[in-house]
């Protein structure tokens, strides 16, 4: 009966690995609400959250508005060419109850304004960098070309669903991180934003005690309850 016990107490502990293995949302927003107020912004936080008020900012450290035509959208007020570009920082600390974060992408849909803040109808140069930070170590860097070069082609879409691949970049329990998204670009004059942020990963386990989740306990003790039954008769 024993070595039944411990062949079925095994089998949970691998089921209940298996679960915890899987890819969840670690952090996300559609920025409804926002409305030109980065203080109105919401979030769906796992493991983790956000210590901060978003705030753009140019290399000189100057805050920067956001456009307030629209209710869901972080779309800064700055032309990118004839301004410069511009950052923006999300403090992250991650949970004390998880040993560690391991992230897997990093989605987002960037778009382009003109200075009234309305959508671009025709492309403009525009690239996000993104940046993960832990004090004043860099974890990852990455660009990507969202438009590249300027023209006047009909039928420009000036959204883009883009994604970095977070699959190097493990979050620590208990410590602070930084997501920094830098916009720049060359050419014709326009402004820059983003939507519907993504980040994607896994929790594992916890930082003091692994303890199994209330679904595994279920099914190890129904499982022991069987056993202890079929023993019986």
């Amino acid at each position: 009966m024993l070595k039944n016990i411990i062949q079925a107490t095994l089998a949970v502990i691998t089921l209940s690995t298996a679960f915890s293995t899987s890819a969840e949302i670690i952090l996300a927003s559609d920025f409804t609400g926002t409305s030109g107020d980065p203080t109105n912004i919401s979030w769906t936080e796992n493991s983790l959250e956000v210590t901060n008020t978003l705030d753009p900012q140019t290399t000189s450290f100057s805050s920067l508005p956001l456009f307030d035509n629209y209710d869901n959208v972080f779309a800064v007020d700055y032309n990118l060419h004839n301004e410069g570009s511009w950052f923006v920082d999300i403090l992250l600390t991650t949970s004390f109850l998880v040993s560690s974060i391991d992230l897997e992408t990093l989605t987002l849909d960037a778009s382009i304004y003109n200075n009234r803040g309305v959508l671009q109808t025709f492309q403009r140069d525009f690239s996000l960098s993104l940046d993960i930070l832990e004090g004043a170590s860099s974890l990852f860097s990455s660009t990507v070309d969202v438009f590249e070069g300027d023209n006047n082609n009909s039928g420009f879409v000036p959204t883009k669903s883009i994604e970095f691949d977070l699959s190097s970049v493990s979050f620590a329990g208990g410590n602070n991180y930084i997501l920094r998204l830098t916009a720049f670009g060359n050419g014709g004059g326009n402004n820059a934003g983003f939507d519907n942020l993504q980040l994607n990963g896994t929790s594992n386990g916890s930082s003091l005690v692994n303890v199994p989740a209330p679904g595994s306990i279920f099914i190890l003790m129904t499982s022991l309850a069987i056993l202890i039954f079929r023993k019986r008769n």
